[in-house]
């Protein structure tokens, strides 16, 4: 939604003095360390005990087979008639309040795409959310410290976090440095550099040294947060591959309900139990 040139201009020198003016930082309990624990066995439920009228079975991998029945009519109570659908909108131009409401939503909500180079240096990509303008920043800093890190706290101010990375590292990384088709973005500690897009853009751009500050206000954090993280996704990798999933057959039991066509006799037993 693009919003009004007027009320961006409004917001643009709060957005500019928002990274300089707070310390931005994670609310009390953001980084809880995942604690891996292996997963309880499934247990195979039983089959129910009830009439089968019709089944018929196909071969999968692993020598499984999968069998769909149709089962006796079921006796659960009707479904209730679905509710009328709403009125439609009546649409009317939002007011000065709602547009400014909108427009702190999308100045707090951020979503970002990048690739980190050896945990020093990150190829970030956005979009402005208010012009749908895009933008890329080569910055001095390791933003897969916010990997799984949901959101965070300025001036006052709840923010979300979506960010989508890739990490190039080691052997990766040693290999890509001697490629010369590849061009590894180079960019001093800290700096934030904009390769894509208007440098100038207040919203655009704010929400980058916010991250930067995030990042040096809980780095300590972050770290222990991430290796943490990494801890449980080797432990669960582990875990996965020593403990492959053993191949079964499968049953689904379909039980027709009231109004479907495969019950022209919908309570054929009772005939039976009747006849003379």
């Amino acid at each position: 939604m693009k919003l009004p040139l007027l009320l961006i201009s409004a917001l643009a020198p709060a957005l500019l003095a928002a990274p300089t003016n707070a310390r931005t930082y994670l609310p009390e309990g953001a980084l809880i360390a995942p604690i891996f624990t292996p997963p309880t066995p499934v247990v195979q439920a039983p089959l129910p005990n009830i009439r089968i009228d019709a089944s018929f079975t196909v071969e999968g991998e692993d020598d499984t087979t999968l069998t769909i029945q149709r089962g006796a009519a079921s006796i659960e109570p009707s479904l209730p008639p679905p509710a009328p659908p709403a009125p439609a909108a009546i649409f009317r131009e939002p007011t000065a309040a709602e547009l400014t409401e909108q427009a702190s939503y999308l100045r707090r909500s951020i979503s970002l795409g990048a690739t980190v180079y050896d945990h020093k240096v990150s190829e970030i990509n956005w979009t402005d959310p208010q012009t749908g303008q895009h933008f890329q920043a080569i910055c001095g800093f390791d933003i897969g410290l916010l990997a799984d890190v949901g959101g965070f706290i300025h001036a006052g101010e709840d923010y979300s976090l979506s960010l989508m990375h890739s990490d190039i590292e080691g052997a990766e990384f040693a290999q890509i440095r001697t490629d010369g088709g590849t061009i590894i973005p180079q960019v001093p500690l800290g700096i934030i550099r904009i390769t894509l897009g208007n440098p100038d853009h207040p919203t655009a751009i704010a929400p980058l040294y916010l991250i930067k500050d995030l990042i040096q206000s809980e780095k300590q954090n972050l770290t222990t947060y991430q290796a943490a993280r990494k801890k449980y996704q080797q432990q669960a990798t582990a875990w996965a591959a020593a403990n492959p999933p053993i191949p079964q057959d499968q049953t689904i039991i379909f039980r027709p309900h009231r109004g479907s066509r495969y019950l022209t006799d919908p309570q054929p037993e009772k005939k039976v139990a009747t006849a003379p």
